[in-house]
Parts: structure tokens; sequence; C-alpha cells
């Protein structure tokens, strides 16, 4: 699902892990903050792209932007949400003249390749006004300054599989988990060893029989599918 790009949404959320039935994928993600700041004919314009997990936390971030700043005259924004198959966008120009802000700062994001980022770009007007290829200039280079600042991790695409083990068989199971970075959660100690593990959905039939040899095959394997 793509939502639309009007200049005043914030989207729906994305789900926890993956959907095999959507295709697989790779990207990369903000691992912290990006920061930037550009002056132009005395207007100062602020950038921070910072990552988000759902529409809902990037309209919090830009609410506290606004608590941050309340000097400032604008606070506009962008995010991209979710891999390619399934992703949600947003903007809005918060009063600067409709496509010449929040269009710039998500043609921004769309460039530097990163997802489950948000944008905001937060202007003190200097008495001048920019005009309208200006603020595009504006609010574009400075969003893109934001990104080429933030720091980034890579996101593959996994499938979740409930997992019950002797308790022998443990140790080996977090050495091999972390040699080939997976996720784990939910660990319990009970008459056996069970958790949640997220396995990259490329090569994960050779993952699925490593730990079924680790603990010659004496292993519950549930799969878990996000509908």
């Amino acid at each position: 699902m793509r939502s639309g790009e009007d200049s005043n949404h914030f989207g729906s959320p994305i789900g926890p892990f993956h959907n095999p039935s959507k295709g697989s994928y790779c990207f990369w993600e903000p691992a912290g903050v990006g920061r930037s700041e550009l002056v132009i004919k005395k207007s100062r314009f602020l950038g921070t792209a910072r990552r988000i997990g759902s529409p809902q936390e990037a309209k919090d971030w830009v609410s506290k932007e606004r608590e941050t700043h309340p000097g400032a005259k604008h606070v506009v924004h962008a995010f991209l949400i979710g891999p390619p198959n399934s992703e949600v966008v947003g903007m809005h120009d918060d009063g600067e003249p409709k496509g010449t802000a929040g269009r710039p700062v998500l043609e921004a994001i769309r460039g530097s390749g990163l997802r489950n980022v948000l944008v905001t770009v937060t202007r003190y007007f200097g008495g001048t006004k920019l005009g309208t290829g200006g603020l595009v200039h504006a609010y574009g280079d400075c969003a893109k300054a934001a990104l080429a600042t933030t720091p980034m991790a890579e996101v593959r695409s996994v499938v979740a599989y409930h997992l019950g083990i002797p308790y022998e068989c443990y140790d080996g199971l977090v050495r091999l988990l972390d040699s080939i970075g997976c996720r784990k959660e939910g660990v319990e100690f009970g008459e056996e060893v069970s958790l949640i593990v997220h396995l990259p959905e490329e090569g994960c039939e050779r993952y699925l029989e490593e730990i079924k040899n680790l603990c010659r095959g004496r292993c519950r394997l549930e799969p878990m599918v996000k509908e």
C-alpha cells in the first residue's frame, strides 16, 4: 500500500515484521540523528533527520519541534516509512506556498535512499521573501544536508518463528544467531527454552536447517506471519 502524497497527511502504521507475500526487501534507515543549518537572506533553516516507525511518531516529533522553536515561523516536514512495496509517505508545507517546502523535503528523502525517516526543516524568517524557486532550493538543500550527516543501518526483510529448543542447545543457538545478525526476543526458560527469532528471508531455509542440525532435530519451529 502506498499512501497519497498530499501536503497534510500522516498515513497509517507499518507492522513490526515481514509478510512473505509482500516480497523481500533490503534498505537503509537512520541509526542516529542528522542535523544541518543554512542561513539564506537572513532566514535561518534548521534541518533534522531521524528514524521513525509510524506516522503518529512523525506527528509527535513535529509537535516537539514546534515546542523547541516557539519563535520559528514554519516547521516543514516530510517522512517515508516502510519498504518500497508497502511504503507510507507524508509531508506538510506548514504555511509556505504549496509545493515549495514539503515536496522538496520529500524529494530529498527519496534521493537519499533512506527509509523509516522523518525530516523537519524549521525556518526562522529573516524578513526577506525568497520567492518560489528560492524556497524550493532552501528547503531541499537543508533537508539534503541533514540527511547527509545521518548515520545509517541496513534493514533486511525477515520472517519470524516461534522456536523451542533444549537447554543444552541455547548457547550454540545464540552464537549462530549472532553470526548471521538475527534478532531474538521473548526468551522464556520453562521445560525448554522458547523464544522468537527473526531470520533473514533471503537464505531462511538454510538458517532453519542450521538450527535443526544444531539441535539434532530436537526443536520446535512455528512460522509467524503478519497479516
